[in-house]
Parts: C-alpha cells; sequence; structure tokens
C-alpha cells in the first residue's frame, strides 16, 4: 500500500523506499493517515505517565472505533480499568503512543495526549455489574510516523544472514573439493 514516496528536488524526484529504512512523518491528521487508523478495529496504545514519585511508568491497553474529529484530534473509545489505571489524578492529562501495523511491513506510530471525552456521560460503576465497560477518551496528534516496522528489520537480517551462512559454507566445501583434487 504504502511502498514508497516521492520528494521533489532539483532536476529530478528523490524516491525514498520504507524497505531501505526511510520513514514518513507529519503533525496533522491527512485523509490518508486517517483512512489508516479508522481501518482498525483495534489499535494498541501506551500511555506514559511521569509525576511526582513515579519516575516513568507505561500502561498498554487498546483503543476501538477511532472517529476524526478535526486535523489533530481523534476520538476513542479505551478500556474503562486501564484507563483508570493510567489516569492518576481527575487532571491529569497522559501521553500516549498509538501503534498500527499498515502494511508492507511498516507500523503508523501516533504520539500525543490523551483525556476523557467531557460530552460523554459520567461513568457509574456499579450500572455495569463489572462487563468490560470503554470509555470515550479524545487523543491530539502531536506526531505521526510511517516507518519499518523493527520486527520485519529483524526477521529481514535473519534472513539475510542465514543466506550468507549457507554461501559461505557452500563456497567452503568448494573449496575443500578443489583442494582435494590437487
Amino acid at each position: 500500500m504504502l511502498n514508497s514516496v516521492v520528494t521533489p528536488n532539483r532536476g529530478h524526484p528523490v524516491v525514498y523506499y520504507f524497505a531501505s529504512g526511510a520513514a514518513v512523518w507529519g503533525q496533522a491528521i491527512t485523509p490518508s493517515i486517517a483512512h489508516l487508523v479508522q481501518t482498525q478495529r483495534r489499535i494498541a496504545i501506551d500511555y506514559a505517565r511521569i509525576a511526582p514519585g513515579i519516575v516513568f511508568q507505561v500502561v498498554s491497553g487498546q483503543v476501538m472505533t477511532p472517529h476524526v474529529i478535526d486535523q489533530s484530534t481523534f476520538r476513542f473509545h479505551a478500556d474503562a480499568a486501564t484507563l483508570r489505571q493510567a489516569m492518576s489524578s481527575p487532571e491529569a492529562t497522559p501521553d500516549a503512543v498509538l501503534r498500527c501495523e499498515v502494511g508492507d511491513a511498516c507500523v503508523l506510530k501516533l504520539w500525543g495526549r490523551v483525556a476523557k471525552d467531557e460530552q460523554a456521560p459520567p461513568w457509574d460503576p456499579q450500572s455495569h455489574d463489572g462487563a468490560a465497560m470503554t470509555v470515550p477518551i479524545i487523543f491530539t496528534v502531536t506526531f505521526w510516523e510511517i516507518a519499518p516496522s523493527s520486527e520485519a528489520r529483524i526477521r529481514n537480517l535473519t534472513r539475510e544472514v542465514a543466506e550468507k551462512d549457507r554461501l559461505i559454507r557452500e563456497l567452503t566445501g568448494k573449496v575443500a573439493l578443489a583442494m582435494c583434487s590437487q
């Protein structure tokens, strides 16, 4: 889907291939980024907190049902228990990172801030009998990036190393046979 990006340059366009390690980034939600996010059923999210007494804490969870509000804001539904754990106090707005697999061994990462949706009705934990509950949240995008997935890079490096090892063993065997005939 997103294999390369062409950027204008003097004389001729320069093409950056994701497989070569290039990344595309931005700060506003473009239509293509909105489409990539909205096609995801569940999106992995890491909430990060830094507060007095907490050096650094990450709470991982998932968000679902993305909806674009404007050029820098998404609305999601997050697991209430995970969100409660991530928010240390009612006025806390933790930083968060969303990760979406977008195909061709690339990952879309969105960095931003999370806040509870004030327009949503208040959540009453007594009324739901402990069932899994979602809470609407507002995610304000600070920065996004599409880059090759680190897992894909490791798989490619492992495959390349194995291929080179096989070639070295094959050549070593041929050299040994050539030395025997002399």
